[in-house]
């Protein structure tokens, strides 16, 4: 049911290196740290990177805001991918953009980190992360054809922010809702659309197959689920 080159992953909410090492084992591409919704410091965003990329698969981190301090962390850990949250505006965006790269394509600095196996490796970048915007409002929708010129890899859905931004959370069949869809389709070419489906994920996904970028499920309503479901057995 997935175009074969459709990236597949799973999000991670809780802050565990168990969790990291499970999530891997279990996805096709890669995993999804949030550190947007829950209580992550420095060294459990490092570690949960570091048992991902040894787990055989690609790791991007969710931040809540532009920080240079958190992305150099991540990068330097050897993220493939950094998902800027709430990109409302093209000075956003650029900011982020330019805080993911060297010179002459951005201001990052470097140094001899995991990313470039502490200044062993020959060619100390030889990485380029992916950059990834999240379209969550219909302010990003509308500012949406400006802040794609900024250059992006990916621009991933938050439909829940994304339906909530027009007054119906979690009504993903409201017309407004659809509307905003339509928008962001008509704006961006298919390999670079991306979205995260937390749950109900049979339901919607089918909607979404032909993405470039496709998460979904999260482990704490997962958990959630499975808790449920035993109980009521």
């Amino acid at each position: 049911r997935w175009e074969n080159d459709t990236m597949r992953c799973l999000w991670q909410q809780i802050p565990s290196t168990v969790v990291s090492e499970l999530l891997a084992r279990h996805t096709t591409h890669g995993v999804v740290l949030d550190t947007e919704h829950s209580s992550w410091n420095n060294e459990t965003i490092y570690n949960c990177i570091q048992v991902v990329k040894l787990s055989g698969k690609s790791c991007y981190v969710r931040i809540a805001e532009v920080n240079k301090s958190l992305i150099k962390i991540c990068l330097d850990a050897d993220a493939d991918g950094i998902i800027l949250s709430n990109c409302d505006t093209t000075e956003q965006a650029t900011q982020f953009k330019d805080l993911m790269y060297y010179p002459p394509h951005g201001s990052r600095g470097l140094g001899l980190t995991r990313q470039n196996n502490w200044g062993e490796d020959e060619e100390l970048i030889q990485s380029r992360p992916l950059s990834i915007v999240q379209i969550e409002t219909k302010q990003s929708i509308y500012n949406l054809e400006d802040i794609k010129k900024v250059g992006f890899d990916y621009f991933l859905i938050g439909p829940y922010d994304l339906s909530m931004s027009v007054g119906f959370p979690e009504d993903f069949e409201n017309s407004r809702f659809k509307e905003l869809i339509k928008i962001f389709e008509s704006e961006i070419p298919k390999d670079k659309r991306a979205i995260h489906i937390p749950k109900d994920v049979d339901k919607h996904i089918q909607k979404y197959v032909d993405y470039g970028l496709v998460a979904v499920g999260m482990d704490s309503t997962d958990l959630i689920k499975t808790i449920k479901e035993n109980v009521n057995a």
